[in-house]
């Protein structure tokens, strides 16, 4: 017997009462319905051809590893860094998305 809210029952898709050679109690596998995964953020690689971004990642990185030598470093810092790089791609890849958009627009009003 399982006992279970009415708002989890209706995000159950299939349970199973497994067996169990090393107790006196089975187990129960219980088999969610499939809920939509957010999708994992990926790199727009054309953000790579920019000569400006580049220099600037190299900058930066360059920074990062003279101020952090590798038996020095703690594991935060890596952190740090990784999500700094990360979010500096998301903001160029915006801007070069909003200025694209802008000029699409001003294309078609021109016309």
């Amino acid at each position: 017997m399982m006992w279970a809210s009415t708002e989890l029952i209706s995000n159950i898709q299939e349970i199973n009462i497994e067996t169990s050679t090393w107790a006196d109690h089975n187990l129960l596998k219980v088999i969610w319905k499939g809920q939509r995964k957010r999708s994992r953020w990926t790199m727009n690689d054309s953000i790579l051809k920019e000569k400006k971004f580049n220099q600037f990642m190299e900058r930066e990185l360059d920074f990062f590893f003279k101020e952090n030598r590798k038996e020095e470093t703690s594991v935060q810092n890596v952190w740090d860094i990784t999500a700094y790089i990360r979010l500096t791609i998301i903001y160029v890849g915006r801007r070069n998305r909003k200025r694209q958009t802008q000029k699409v627009l001003e294309e078609e009003y021109k016309d």
